[in-house]
């Protein structure tokens, strides 16, 4: 098996696609060799054990699971072979392999992982060097695990020679790309290094989409979605508001709910006790919970593309401000992100993203 691979498993009838690699499970008095798995919903699985990343690092440090177990302990791979360990040594340690796992679920949720935000940090701070910029890159070079911060920035070329130079001070001496030899920085290699991420950007955005008869005019897809704010939503709120989660009034049937997701939920079923339970929850993430719960209303399933288009017209409707946000988005194809479910995010049908683009058509029309 290479370094992880595919998996997924079924969440309320929803496949949750994963990433899974070798591990040692430590078994009483012997070890074996098991798969580790991690999914798109946070969720880290190992043998009939099901928690998260702290519970993963929590199995590192009591010795449940381990990189190198100790030389001569019984082993067993299950269905091959058993026998004693022998003298086995780790490039990883279990904090570069939780580092290594946390990118594959930012991957796996299309959002950035550690080397694209230390890419982004490093444009920003070419664009504007002032020294908070500095400090952003540097928090962010040092979230890219330290076995994979060579290849950073996916320049075979440099690897990750530029974002050393900026982190270090005139006349320091850093290692050089070619194994043994050095750099000294100087002014002239700093400005070297600006300029290497100036030119890259630049190089990106002065790519010129190709034109076709009647296609979008942009070619570079928006994802949406998929952001937790366990503090509270942001204030003011930016591309948030295009969640169905975002607390938004709307209404349905003469009735108003908290957010699309709270009424969403709510109209699933035709049990009023549920009803009301869901529509009463604090938030939306509550609201999907209890409802996952209840009773489904039949037909359900053939009706409920229809309910989510009418709830997401009266959310833009009644709400001009995040109308005009989901209008700002131009012709971008939109990528919901949402580990819950196939059916909606964009690891699937994508249908929450493909509803948003039409209500924005609706809305460009109406205007």
């Amino acid at each position: 098996m290479p370094d992880s691979t595919p998996t997924s498993r079924v969440v309320g009838g929803d496949v949750v696609g994963g990433r899974q690699r070798h591990v040692f499970v430590r078994n009483s008095n012997y070890y074996v060799l098991g798969t580790l798995g991690v999914f798109a919903d946070g969720a880290v699985l190992w043998n009939y054990e099901t928690t998260d990343f702290d519970g993963l690092r929590a199995a590192f440090d009591d010795g449940t699971l381990t990189l190198t177990p100790p030389e001569g302990a019984p082993l067993v791979i299950t269905g091959t072979a058993k026998g004693t360990v022998p003298a086995l040594e780790s490039w990883l340690t279990p904090e570069l392999l939780i580092g290594e796992l946390a990118d594959e679920v930012d991957k796996l949720n299309d959002r950035p992982d550690s080397a694209r935000r230390c890419w982004d940090a490093s444009v920003a701070y070419a664009a504007d060097p002032t020294g908070a910029n500095l400090e952003l890159v540097r928090e962010a070079y040092r979230a890219v695990p330290e076995h994979r911060r060579i290849y950073a920035l996916g320049d075979m070329d440099q690897n990750d020679v530029p974002v050393r130079i900026l982190l270090a001070e005139v006349g320091e001496t850093i290692p050089a790309r070619d194994e043994g030899r050095t750099l000294t920085v100087t002014p002239e290699l700093r400005e070297w290094a600006l300029g290497y991420f100036r030119r890259s950007e630049a190089g990106v955005a002065g790519e010129q989409p190709r034109r076709v008869a009647d296609g979008p005019e942009t070619t570079v897809p928006l994802v949406v979605g998929g952001h937790v704010h366990p503090s509270g939503w942001p204030d003011p709120a930016g591309p948030e508001v295009l969640q169905i989660d975002y607390p938004a009034a709307v209404t349905h049937g003469g009735r108003e709910y908290a957010s699309v997701m709270h009424a969403y939920w709510a109209l699933s079923t035709d049990d009023a006790g549920w009803h009301d339970r869901i529509a009463a929850a604090s938030r939306g993430i509550d609201a999907r919970s209890l409802g996952e719960e209840a009773p489904r209303r039949a037909g359900w399933p053939a009706a409920r593309l229809g309910v989510m288009a009418t709830l997401l017209r009266d959310k833009f409707e009644r709400h001009p401000a995040m109308a005009a946000t989901l209008l700002d988005t131009g012709d971008a194809r939109l990528l919901y992100s949402d580990w819950a479910s196939k059916y909606w995010s964009a690891g699937g049908a994508n249908w929450l993203g493909r509803l948003l683009e039409l209500i924005r058509s609706e809305l460009a029309t109406r205007e």
